[in-house]
Parts: structure tokens; C-alpha cells; sequence
């Protein structure tokens, strides 16, 4: 039993020290007596909401002796791990309004030795940390484990798994961000293919380890690792090349208010967007349902209108805080225009001559998680296309300093 609980704890610490996550760095021990350096990278994809799967990088340097004696105890030990947060990841936290990330990683282990073979989950405590502006993210963590005790002579492998995330982020005023409905974050992190993922090969006999002291020392040994099985491979670089591939899409609804005419229209459609984090541009598709305004002209002859909206070309945009700037570019039809409700055109083709362009952006309240609001305004140029009363027409729809007041609801 007692050999199976100190197992137990060994692991736990190669477990928590792999456990260097999207917003920590865990950390499973250093030795409290005579042993060799480790270091050990391991590459993980971690996915999250909001910016899909990316790239965390953990580096894990302990000292763990490489022989033991059987039953005799390990000696306590530190282990420090420090992680690689990427650009996009934090791109990501920024845009949501995250200011700190705080939580829990569960650490997958192994010990393996003569006769066991035992997995285990780790369940960390991640500090709060604060999260930078920009670029990339790096945090240590450390901690100890309790001393290990080996029964039966042989070999003794700890082997480092996957790792499953629950982290909140939290604005500047504590608050928790609209990221999921708690505000938590579960994230899976699966350790990338082809790595060396064992942390140490501990040779347990009756002719090997030394006795280690009650005190550990003050400061770990920083010497770089000398044995083969600890030294980790070259491993890929965790950063991808170019901007993450996030996708929006919003629900529009609001009104645009037509200058010339007097009057208003309803407006609802959606907006899906493509995303460069790295850039914080982004591209994307506009599409606005058919709509209908009615006017008076002179104070007196009722009208109204169809209005059909198409855009020009994709939408760009750059986004700005926790929102959007976007450049807005659009074509206006007018498919039915009545006077008196007797129509004087009915024309589809009736339209602008030249396109609307408009820069709108967010309010300051805005969530990309959530919503908000959009503004901007436009000008409509001259018709054609509208029938003998083509210039009649065209005269009451150009104008400038026509407004576009919507509302974005996240999908």
C-alpha cells in the first residue's frame, strides 16, 4: 500500500508539471537530495471557444535522482515547469475584455515499474495571471511532492499525458468575461504526435541510490540535463505561421434613417466574418433581408419603396479593443416605388448609380462574445434604371448624412 501511495504522489507531480496550460505554468517538485537535471519539453494543441485549437508549449526542469534503492524513501522534490502561451491565444483573451486567467489543470500521468502500471489525474491550482496586451505569454509556476518509495527492484518510468484546462478569465474588475455561460473554460489539451514524452527512467536495486537528506536545499540545481533518456528532442515551433482561422457571425437588426425622404427603414440580416487574429483584420459576407420605407413628400403625397441592399465585393474591417471598425461597401435597389400607392416604378434595376460606402464602428460596450451596437452613416447617390420618372425619383432619394443604428447579436 505504501508503495502504491508513494507512486501515486510521484505522479502526481510529473503530472502537475505537464500541466503548464493556456494561462499557467504548473509545477511538480525539485529534489531535496543528491540528483540529476531533468528538462523535458512537450508541445500540446488546446482547444478553446473563440479561438479553436492553438499551440501551447510547457517546459518542465526538475532533478530526480536515477537510482533508488528499494525501499528506501526518494526524498522529497521540486519541479518547475514554465509555459508558452501563443499570440493568438492571448489576441483571443484580449478581445473578449480578459484582463487575468485563474483555474485548474488536470494532469494525465504514469508511473510504470515492477508490477504497476497506474495512471492518474492531477487536479493543479493555476494562479492568477495577469495577461498581456500582445504577443506571447509566459508563466512559472512550482510546488513539491511528497517523498517515493520503490518495493520490488527494476525500472520505474514517469511518463507525462494530456491535459484538460478549467480556466475563468476575469476582466480588470474581477468580473468574469461572456466566454461561456459561467464564464469558465473547459479546454482539452492533446500532446502533439511523435514527442518524447518521459519525464524520468528511475533504475530501482539494493546497490543503487543514495540516502537522501531531511532538508532539501534552498535552490534547485539549474545544470542543464546530461542523460540521454531525459533529453527531450527537437520539437516543432508552437507558433503557426500567419493569423488563427476564428470565424463570427452576428444577427443584425436595427434601421436606417433616409435623410432626403423623412423617413425610416427596418433593417435585419447577419454578418459572418473571417478573422486574422495576428493581424486583427478580418474579412466578411454582409446580407440584408429585403426591406420597405414610406415617406411623405411636401408634407403631403405619401409614398413608398422597397429597398433591396446587395454588397460590393467582402466586407473588411480591423478590430479595436473588445470591438470592430468595419469598412462597409453596398449597392441600394429600389424594386418598387409608389406615389399615392400607385406604383411609378417597378424597375429591379432601379438603383444607385455608384455605390455606399460607410465606416461604421462599435460602441464602447461592445462584446464580441455578446454584441452590441454598430453605427455609421452613408450617402446615397443618383438613380438610374428607374423609369420615365427616373430624375423625379432619383431627386428625393440622393442624399448625404443617412444613418445606419443596428444591433449585433452573436450567433
Amino acid at each position: 500500500m505504501s508503495h502504491r501511495r508513494g507512486t501515486k504522489r510521484a505522479v502526481a507531480a510529473a503530472a502537475a508539471g505537464a500541466a503548464g496550460l493556456v494561462a499557467t505554468a504548473l509545477v511538480i517538485g525539485a529534489p531535496s537530495s543528491a540528483a540529476d537535471p531533468i528538462s523535458l519539453t512537450l508541445n500540446y494543441h488546446c482547444t478553446y471557444p473563440l479561438v479553436g485549437s492553438q499551440p501551447l508549449k510547457v517546459v518542465i526542469n526538475t532533478d530526480l535522482p536515477l537510482s533508488v534503492k528499494t525501499g528506501q524513501p526518494t526524498g522529497t522534490f521540486d519541479i518547475k515547469a514554465v509555459s508558452t502561451i501563443n499570440a493568438d491565444t492571448v489576441s483571443g483573451l484580449n478581445l473578449i475584455g480578459a484582463a487575468t486567467l485563474e483555474g485548474q489543470a488536470i494532469a494525465n500521468a504514469k508511473v510504470a515499474a515492477p508490477g504497476l502500471d497506474l495512471p492518474v489525474k492531477v487536479p493543479n491550482d493555476i494562479a492568477k495571471s495577469p495577461i498581456p496586451p500582445s504577443g506571447e505569454m509566459t508563466v512559472n509556476a512550482g510546488g513539491k511532492t511528497p517523498s517515493l518509495t520503490f518495493t520490488q527492484p527494476g525500472e520505474a518510468k514517469i511518463t507525462v499525458g494530456d491535459l484538460q484546462l478549467k480556466v475563468t478569465p476575469r476582466k480588470a474588475d474581477g468580473s468574469v468575461t461572456g466566454i461561456t455561460p459561467d464564464g469558465t473554460i473547459d479546454a482539452p489539451c492533446t500532446q502533439d504526435p511523435g514527442q518524447q514524452n518521459t519525464l524520468a527512467t528511475i533504475k530501482i536495486g539494493d546497490g543503487g541510490g543514495t540516502t537522501p537528506p531531511t532538508t532539501p536545499p534552498t535552490t534547485p540545481p539549474t545544470t542543464p540535463p546530461t542523460t540521454p533518456p531525459t533529453t527531450p528532442p527537437t520539437t516543432p515551433p508552437t507558433t503557426p505561421p500567419g493569423g488563427g482561422g476564428l470565424k463570427y457571425s452576428f444577427g443584425i437588426k436595427g434601421q436606417t434613417a433616409l435623410k432626403a425622404l423623412g423617413s425610416t427603414a427596418p433593417i435585419n440580416g447577419g454578418f459572418d466574418a473571417d478573422v486574422d487574429l495576428a493581424k486583427k483584420t478580418f474579412t466578411g459576407d454582409l446580407k440584408l433581408d429585403p426591406s420597405h420605407t414610406d415617406f411623405k413628400l411636401f408634407g403631403f403625397v405619401q409614398g413608398g419603396s422597397d429597398i433591396k441592399v446587395e454588397q460590393v465585393g467582402q466586407q473588411t474591417g480591423e478590430l479595436e479593443g473588445t470591438g470592430f471598425k468595419a469598412h462597409i461597401k453596398f449597392n441600394v435597389f429600389l424594386p418598387s416605388v409608389q406615389v399615392f400607392g400607385i406604383p411609378i416604378s417597378n424597375d429591379p434595376k432601379c438603383g444607385t448609380v455608384s455605390p455606399s460606402t460607410s465606416e461604421m464602428k462599435t460602441g464602447p460596450d461592445f462584446d464580441l462574445l455578446k454584441g452590441g451596437k454598430l453605427t455609421g452613416t452613408y450617402s446615397l447617390s443618383a438613380l438610374q434604371n428607374c423609369g420615365q420618372l427616373n430624375d423625379w425619383i432619383s431627386a428625393f432619394a440622393k442624399s448625404d448624412g443617412n444613418t445606419l443604428d443596428l444591433n449585433l447579436t452573436k450567433k
